[in-house]
């Protein structure tokens, strides 16, 4: 079956209008993607992780009261793990950061499996590299350019 001429010239039209209207969507797509992080996310602190140990490790921050899960961090990898918010909305006090490799706990301050490092105010928490390797958890220094 054919299409008649007047039909052809509607059709073509109508497709090259939506493919104008798809590529004006995705040029203002690509666009929007190269802007950096949302003002929010850059005042988020994080804590800078090294897992170089050979298994997954879930990290923990451990205060008086509360504990959160920060994240799972797989073998060999570097995260950037995100502090709760209400952790400097309220005073804390001093917490510890926690790391148990190859598994997750429902109270990892009592876990005898937990690495934890000493307790500190959580800005000095945040203002260290931290890295587990051999069993250990360590701090390392912050390079000079951040």
């Amino acid at each position: 079956m054919t299409t008649q001429r007047p039909y052809t010239l509607v059709s073509r039209t109508a497709i090259t209008i939506l493919m104008l209207a798809l590529a004006a969507c995705a040029g203002s797509q690509s666009h929007m993607a190269t802007y950096g992080p949302s003002s929010i996310e850059a005042r988020t602190p994080t804590i800078r992780f090294d897992n170089q140990a050979r298994d997954a490790v879930h990290v923990y921050l451990i205060g008086q009261q509360r504990e959160w899960l920060l994240g799972r961090v797989e073998p060999g990898a570097v995260a950037k793990l995100r502090m709760p918010d209400d952790v400097f909305d309220s005073d804390p006090g001093f917490v510890q950061l926690g790391v148990l490799a190859g598994g997750v706990s429902q109270r990892a301050a009592r876990d005898p499996r937990t690495q934890l490092t000493i307790s500190q105010d959580p800005s000095k928490l945040v203002s260290q590299r931290w890295q587990y390797a051999q069993g250990q958890l360590t701090s390392l220094a912050r390079s000079a350019s951040r």
